[in-house]
């Protein structure tokens, strides 16, 4: 039972965003969902009966089925306190300038597996430029959730703990407050939205998974990912791994290992990522990796991801030769230029700021 019930807007209603919306109205708030495109909570609506409800289903790790409100547009944040911000990177510069204006002072905005500083977008660009809310940055997603024949979204597991952050830095402890008092005691309180920036091992692992795997995801196989992340995947992860934690400790942060992630999110022992991904597939057997090339684990972890660590890099003056070199075997394999599709770095004027010009920023 939630201590004090709230009213919630998830932006988006993919995996993540269904799965958050259903947490928070299994645990008694008030939840709202927003689709862009309206696809994502069509099948909702159709449940509910129409009349602006929706209904989601959801088993897992958290099972149930609860009623939402389904929001037509962003004007109907007028009517929320908090807004969670759960679309994935390649939509922000395309869906979120439909949002920015609806964001008021007054709201704390979440932002959900932040990807490559976004909350700084959104806390300078809210309101026409005027609003400066509150927004909290997690490390990740409440949850890891996927698409399901079974449900509207099958949850795979609620994560222990994860990292977040605030802008201005000078309120992270009423941005802690807030999400401990939706999601409960799962948060570590990160110094800076650039540690969880950093935090997200997303990128990390999902070019382990993906590069490996390119041909069984262009001919539509079922591949387990966890049980195709062999010795020499595992390998590939834990040298871009190591480059990442590099890039954080050169800016004077700490963030967590990708073992140590799989450990707080699946559950297992801390052991080499080979080991610990053969023990979440022998326990689950699941998930199956992606059937599409055309998949976020590429189209949105290479530009969102991986190119905006290598960016981070550069301000920090050191080379990260490995996840350099998957990035462009992944323009080479897809054929496009994955360097120039994050616009959110042009547009938050990021190169040349420098590390303690890059932190000063961050920090509102």
């Amino acid at each position: 039972m939630a201590e004090v019930r709230k009213r919630v807007a998830v932006l988006g209603a993919g995996p993540v965003g269904r799965a958050t919306a259903a947490y928070l109205a299994h645990y008694d708030h008030d939840a709202g969902i927003w689709s862009p495109s309206g696809r994502g909570t069509a099948p909702l609506m159709a449940r509910a009966g129409g009349l602006g409800k929706g209904v989601i289903e959801y088993r897992g790790a958290l099972e149930g089925r609860v009623e939402v409100d389904v929001l037509r547009s962003p004007d109907a944040l007028a009517a929320y306190e908090v807004i969670v911000v759960a679309f994935p990177g390649h939509a922000y510069d395309r869906v979120l300038p439909l949002v920015l204006p609806r964001i008021e002072s007054r709201h704390i905005v979440i932002v959900s597996g932040a990807l490559s500083l976004v909350p700084l977008w959104l806390y300078e660009q809210a309101g026409n430029g005027t609003a400066r809310p509150l927004v909290a940055s997690w490390g990740t997603t409440l949850a890891t959730a996927r698409r399901s024949e079974r449900a509207d979204v099958e949850i795979g597991s609620v994560r222990a703990r994860f990292d977040v952050a605030a802008i201005p830095a000078a309120a992270a402890d009423a941005a802690l407050a807030c999400c401990q008092g939706l999601f409960g005691d799962r948060f570590d309180l990160a110094p800076s939205i650039l540690a969880t920036a950093i935090s997200s091992v997303n990128p990390v692992a999902h070019a382990a998974e993906a590069l490996p795997n390119l041909t069984r995801m262009e001919r539509g196989e079922d591949w387990y990912l966890f049980e195709c992340m062999t010795p020499a995947a595992a390998r590939l992860a834990e040298a871009i791994d190591a480059e990442r934690l590099e890039i954080a400790q050169a800016l004077g942060l700490k963030v967590r290992s990708l073992a140590t992630h799989y450990q707080l999110s699946y559950h297992v022992p801390l052991a080499t990522v080979a080991e610990m991904a053969a023990a979440i597939h022998a326990r689950d057997r699941a998930p199956l990796g992606p059937r599409t090339a055309e998949h976020r684990y590429v189209l949105e972890d290479m530009p969102y991801g991986l190119v905006f660590y290598e960016m981070l890099a550069r301000t920090a003056g050191i080379a990260v030769p490995v996840m350099s070199a998957a990035i462009t075997l992944a323009c080479a394999a897809y054929g496009r230029d994955f360097r120039r599709e994050n616009r959110l770095i042009d547009l938050l004027r990021l190169e040349g700021l420098g590390p303690a010009g890059l932190l000063a920023r961050c920090a509102g």
